[in-house]
This record gives C-alpha cells, sequence and structure tokens, in this order.
C-alpha cells in the first residue's frame, strides 16, 4: 500500500487527475454501460422469441387449416355410389370399367381438383386391384406405371393407416410432390378395400409459411421422422435433418433455442420450433440474430461514442484546468533549462497570469536574461552573420552545379535509356522515358511563369501517361479544343497539382479507375473543367474549401487563412494554385470547385484569360 501511494504522490498534476477521472468516470460508464448491453440484449432477445413464435403458431394452425380441408375434401368419396362400385368384387366388363373410370373422373375427381392448383394427380385403388389415376395436371411425361406400383405398394399396408394420413414425400416425375391417403370401405361389408391418394405440390405449404413470416426468415417444416418436408432451399427437401439439431428439436414440442447454422461461420441464429397437433409436423423457424439485436448494437454504439465523447469533454476541461496550474512553472523550468544550456534566445514576454507572484518572478528572470544577453549580443552578433555567410554562399554554389550540372546529366541519362529501350524494341519503356524526360525539362525550365495552355496540356499528357503505365485500368478522356490552346494563357504547372490531387486525396484507398479533363471557351475567359470518379468529399468538407478558395480572391485576405490542416494537395497545392491564378490574371481567374459528393467523385474549374489579342475581361463569379 505504501508503494502505491508513493508511486501515486510521483505523479504530475495532470497524470493524476487523468487516473482520478478514469477510475471515477471511465469505469462505472464501463460498468453501467455493460450491465446496460446485457439486460437489454436479454429483453430483445425474449421479445424476438415472444413474437415470432405467435408467427410460428400462426403457421401452425394456417397449416392444420390446409389439412383439415384436404380431409374435409375427400368426405364425398366415402359413400359415393361409384366409389362403391368400384370397391366392390362384382365383375365388370371392359366398356362398363371405362364408363365407371369417366363418371368418377368426371364427378368426383374433377370436383376435387376444381379450383385447387396444389394437386398434381389423383388415384383410386382397390383391393380387386382395379386402378383409376387422373394425372393431367402434372408437369411432363410420366411413368404411370411407377405410379401404379407405388399406389400398390400403400394398399398393402392399408391396416398400418389410419383413415386419413399423411404417407409423407414422393416424388411424380421429377416433382417432389406430398402425398395423402383417404382409406375407403365397402358399405355392404363395413371392410376396407380401397385407398384415394391425391398427390399435392409443395407450393401451398411453402406460401403458408412465406406469407406467416412476411418473407423475412426461414420456415420449414420437418416431418415425424426427421425428413425436411418443406424448405425454402429446394435443394434441401427430403433430405435428413442433422443428428444435433434433430435431438434438439425432439426433446421438447415447443421451445427456443441458439445454434450456429455452420461450425466454419460465426454468424449465430435463434431457432424456434412448433410441432403441428393434426399432421404431426415440426415448424422451425431460422432467425439470423443479427437481424434480432442488429438495433441495439446501432444504440450500444451511440451509447459507447456519447460516453466517450462526456469523458473526452471531461478529460479537455480536467486538463484545461490543471494545464492553468502548472504551465507556468513547467514554462519556466524549460526557460531556465535553455539558459542552462547557453540558449538566451528566448520568447518574447508575452506571458500573462492571474498570479502577481508568479509574474514577479518572469519579470525577475526576463530582467535576468536580458542583462546576460547585452553582455554576448556583439560577439554572438558577429558569430551568427559570418555563419550565414558561408552557408549562403554554400547554398549559392550547389544551386549552381544543380542547374548547370543536374539537368545535362538527367536528360543525357534518360536519352541512353530510351535509345537502350528503342534498340530492344521496348517502345512502352521509350515512351514512359520520353514522357519523363518531358515532365523534367518543363518541371525544371527557368523560363517566365506565364506560358501557353498548350504547353500545360503536353506537360499534363506527360503525366498522365506515366499514371496510366502505373494503373492500367485507367481511363483517361481529354477533350480540348486544338483551336484554343495556342490562344488562351496559363501559369505554369497549373494542371499538374490539380491532376496529382486526383490520385493522392480522390482515389484515397483505392485503384484510379477515370480522369477526364475538358474544356468550354465562354465569352470573357476559357475554363477547363478536371473531373473523377473517385471518393469525393462530405459536404462540410467541400463547404471549407469552397470558403477558403471565394476568400482567397479578396485584396489583402490571407489565401491560406481557412484551409485546414492536411488538405493540401502535393506539390504546390490547390490554394496556391488558385493563389497563383488570381495575382497573375486578377480575382475574376482562378480554381473553383463544382461538386463533390461521397463515393461521386469531384469537379475542379480553372478558369484561364485569352491571349492579348482576345477580349480578356475577367469571368463573373
Amino acid at each position: 500500500m505504501n508503494k502505491q501511494r508513493m508511486s501515486f504522490g510521483n505523479l504530475t498534476i495532470n497524470q493524476r487527475l487523468f487516473v482520478l477521472i478514469i477510475v471515477f468516470i471511465g469505469l462505472p460508464f464501463f460498468l453501467l454501460g455493460s450491465f446496460w448491453y446485457q439486460s437489454s440484449t436479454e429483453a430483445i432477445e425474449k421479445f424476438a422469441v415472444d413474437t415470432n413464435k405467435r408467427i410460428i403458431e400462426q403457421t401452425n394452425v394456417s397449416l392444420d387449416s390446409y389439412i383439415n380441408n384436404l380431409e374435409n375434401s375427400t368426405y364425398p368419396f366415402i359413400h359415393n355410389p361409384q366409389i362403391q362400385q368400384f370397391l366392390s368384387a362384382q365383375p365388370l366388363t371392359p366398356y362398363q370399367y371405362f364408363q365407371l373410370a369417366k363418371k368418377v373422373e368426371d364427378d368426383l375427381f374433377a370436383q376435387m381438383i376444381y379450383g385447387r392448383s396444389d394437386i398434381i394427380g389423383i388415384s383410386l385403388v382397390a383391393s380387386n386391384k382395379r386402378q383409376i389415376t387422373d394425372y393431367e395436371q402434372a408437369p411432363g411425361l410420366l411413368n404411370m406405371t411407377d405410379i401404379r406400383k407405388r399406389n400398390l405398394s400403400y394398399l398393402s399396408r392399408m391396416d398400418q393407416l389410419s383413415d386419413f394420413q399423411i404417407l409423407g414425400l414422393s416424388k411424380v416425375g421429377p416433382t417432389p410432390s406430398l402425398t395423402i391417403a383417404r382409406k375407403l370401405y365397402d358399405n355392404s361389408s363395413f371392410l376396407y378395400k380401397g385407398l384415394l391418394v391425391v398427390d399435392l405440390n409443395l407450393q401451398q405449404i411453402g406460401a403458408i409459411c412465406t406469407n406467416d413470416s412476411l418473407g423475412s426468415f426461414n420456415v420449414w417444416i420437418m416431418g415425424s421422422e426427421g425428413q425436411i418436408i418443406y424448405h425454402p432451399d429446394s435443394s434441401l427437401i427430403g433430405t435428413e435433418v442433422e443428428e444435433s439439431l434433430l435431438r434438439r428439436l425432439e426433446s421438447r414440442s415447443s421451445s427456443s433455442f441458439f445454434r450456429h447454422q455452420d461450425p466454419a461461420s460465426p454468424a449465430e441464429k435463434m431457432v424456434i420450433h412448433e410441432q403441428s397437433r393434426m399432421a404431426g409436423w415440426t415448424v422451425v423457424a431460422d432467425l439470423p440474430l443479427s437481424s434480432l439485436i442488429g438495433n441495439l448494437i446501432t444504440q450500444r454504439n451511440y451509447s459507447l461514442a456519447a460516453a466517450a465523447v462526456l469523458i473526452g469533454i471531461s478529460l479537455a476541461l480536467v486538463g484545461g484546468f490543471s494545464l492553468s496550474l502548472t504551465r507556468p512553472l513547467v514554462m519556466l523550468q524549460k526557460l531556465m533549462a535553455r539558459v542552462e544550456k547557453g540558449d538566451f534566445v528566448l520568447p518574447a514576454k508575452t506571458h500573462s497570469f492571474r498570479n502577481n507572484e508568479m509574474r514577479a518572478v518572469f519579470h525577475s528572470f526576463y530582467r535576468m536574461t536580458d542583462e546576460l544577453k547585452r553582455l554576448i549580443r556583439e560577439v554572438h552578433t558577429s558569430q551568427l552573420k559570418e555563419r550565414e555567410l558561408i552557408i549562403k554562399q554554400k547554398e549559392s554554389a550547389l544551386r549552381s552545379m544543380q542547374s548547370h550540372i543536374n539537368p545535362h546529366f538527367l536528360y543525357n541519362s534518360l536519352e541512353i535509356i530510351n535509345s537502350y529501350a528503342i534498340a530492344d524494341n521496348h517502345m512502352e519503356i521509350s515512351r514512359m522515358t520520353r514522357a519523363l524526360a518531358h515532365m523534367f525539362r518543363y518541371n525544371i525550365s527557368h523560363a517566365g511563369s506565364i506560358v501557353l495552355l498548350r504547353d500545360e496540356i503536353a506537360h499534363i499528357q506527360a503525366y498522365l501517361e506515366l499514371q496510366q503505365a502505373r494503373f492500367r485500368k485507367l481511363e483517361v478522356e481529354l477533350d480540348v479544343d486544338e483551336r484554343f490552346v495556342t490562344r488562351v494563357q496559363a501559369v505554369r504547372l497549373t494542371l499538374q497539382p490539380i491532376v496529382e490531387n486526383v490520385f493522392i486525396h480522390g482515389y484515397r484507398g483505392r485503384k484510379p479507375r477515370y480522369i477526364g479533363i475538358s474544356a468550354r471557351a465562354e465569352s470573357s475567359c476559357f475554363v477547363i473543367v478536371i473531373r473523377d470518379e473517385g471518393n469525393g468529399m462530405p459536404p462540410e468538407k467541400l463547404a471549407r474549401i469552397q470558403r477558403a478558395l471565394q476568400s482567397a480572391v479578396y485584396p489583402g485576405g490571407d489565401l491560406h487563412a481557412e484551409e485546414p490542416q492536411g488538405e493540401a494537395t502535393s506539390g504546390i497545392g490547390l490554394m496556391n494554385v488558385h493563389e497563383r491564378l488570381a495575382l497573375t490574371f486578377g480575382s475574376g481567374y482562378g480554381l473553383q470547385l463544382i461538386h463533390s459528393a461521397p463515393d461521386e467523385g469531384t469537379i475542379f474549374e480553372i478558369r484561364l484569360p485569352y491571349t492579348a489579342d482576345e477580349e480578356a475581361s475577367a469571368c463573373t463569379n
């Protein structure tokens, strides 16, 4: 404990206050936020279970109503005279059998099929080996021999069936179907002598599952033997439910639990299931957990962000208060350390403190340093002048050598590279070398700052050729009328900083894909438009840059007063380009940021004057 007290006592005032804020503000916020997150998550999950469980129950009711409707539609077959004649052992001539089958199909089958799109086919099979089938609604061609064999297999285990029973999934041709059966008995002997077999498609069952869930999550049906009766993914229909899930579904007739559907995927799902009372099926719903608590995650993030802002404000306030206490002492300590090292060039006496004693200490300190500086000023000044003279001489010599030697060495080297490239038929390297040489000549040239637009266009073409070699999928669209390039004035290196800004900032974080340079002639100026399809700017940043560009045209204004830190482009920079154009040609010319939006790109306009023989009055803004 003593060691802890000693270590805390050795901290500065700022550090102590920071520790106190973390312990008494940050930690309580964290604990309360964790508790809130846990409790609200549980409440959301419970609400989601209750809400969606009612949907599953409604789906079960709809399925039971659908099965009950099917069962009721088979009642007319039980006591119908034609059915009794079909079940009887009385022999029939082929013509009588044909008439009986025609009568059954027209009266009974048609009555049941009429108005229903879910029935694929109907079969009557009797113990006297008679069968009547109607599968005209089935898609494609069917092998009726297979269907008749299947019906006989159902008839062979008729004693094991209830009066009305769902037999399960089967296939009618390539179509999966749900087969139901109604046992038929002879009125004279009251013995079961036949079956009514109905094959249904799964569209109606799928519609029930989709309508009740509104398509917001997957609802599927498992049969009593663990087989999937219906699933939105048709490839899963007829497959067996995985063993681990089957055990949990069979453990209780109605419950909910969480599971990972795919062991390789971290996505967790809530499973709600309810057993059908009439069909014996289990209706299952898979609900992605992210859809249940997605809003909660957003609220949690907002809450954490608000807590972080509050903590930041608290730290800023307390830090500012402690800084007002410790700043004079720390400042005086630094000044004394500089004097100890022989540095007498101190900041001006601009300090204002509320504490009178601290002001007196600083005044005494400055009087002492002023006296010391007076004694050594002459010697120090002479030494500085001598050093400055030596440095200027060396810099002048270096600039002279660079201006005479480096360009010639560079151009000769590039020409040698170009010659080797042409000799080896590497024309792409040759083209890039010529473009690079053109750029260096243009950049290093000591000609005047005012050039023709033709020179700027040639320079930017060389620059874009190098960029296209770097970014193979970059599309460059250059549309400038050749009639104007010799009649429009520009300032050297006007276009490159804007285009370079596109690659550095406009396509930051992704590959450049498009840049367009076009031009149009107006009555009083010539306008060059540079556009890209990059990241764009948020509205606040766009407004900030536009204000800076507008304020730069007023006389006496600071061009960079509103330019935010870090927003300058490479090279000269956007603001410097605008300043050079405005100072060279007047306030009506320069750079304008016309449009920019996130993920929509940015559009710049550069306004330039015509040559002296053209009308050169300033453009109106």
